[in-house]
């Protein structure tokens, strides 16, 4: 009989427990961009400038420096410069790179930049050390990047 009734006590008292009211906790805080500050070395460049072919060191070499300040809920915003150049397999023509300015990243995954050679928009994608940077805005800038981390 103790038993069935030390039985029938932990069933009332579980039971009990889950029928109050329950609260529910707070939803985790939104998590802001990566810190993508640091200095890239280009593995791999598409686009335009390329006439779609995906090219890299020697025929595509570059520099991508960018220093971002402390996320503000799910953005962050910080300063870029691009170093780089373009040789032509066909004619041997080097096409300096240079740009400079800002950039803001978003949780979400979009990439905003405003520089020298103007705005661009599209995506980025941080895998370990390597980000991708993918310009789909406007249409003369269309380009995939990928930068490893030095």
């Amino acid at each position: 009989m103790k038993l069935k009734l030390l039985t029938l006590f932990a069933v009332v008292a579980v039971v009990g427990c889950a029928s109050g009211d329950m609260v529910d906790p707070d939803p985790p805080a939104a998590e802001g961009p990566p810190n993508l500050s640091g200095t890239y070395s280009l593995v791999s460049v598409t686009g335009v400038l390329t006439q779609g072919a995906t090219v890299g060191p020697p025929i595509a070499a570059g520099t991508f420096v960018l220093s971002q300040t402390p996320s503000s809920g799910d953005a962050a915003t910080g300063t870029m410069s691009l170093d780089g150049t373009f040789t032509n397999p066909l004619t041997g023509d080097v096409t300096a790179i240079m740009d400079s300015g800002t950039y803001t990243v978003r949780a979400d995954g979009s990439w905003e930049q405003t520089g020298q050679t103007g705005p661009a928009s599209g995506t980025y994608t941080v895998a370990g050390n390597v980000l991708t940077v993918m310009v789909t805005e406007p249409a003369a800038a269309v380009s995939t990047t990928v930068w490893q981390r030095q």
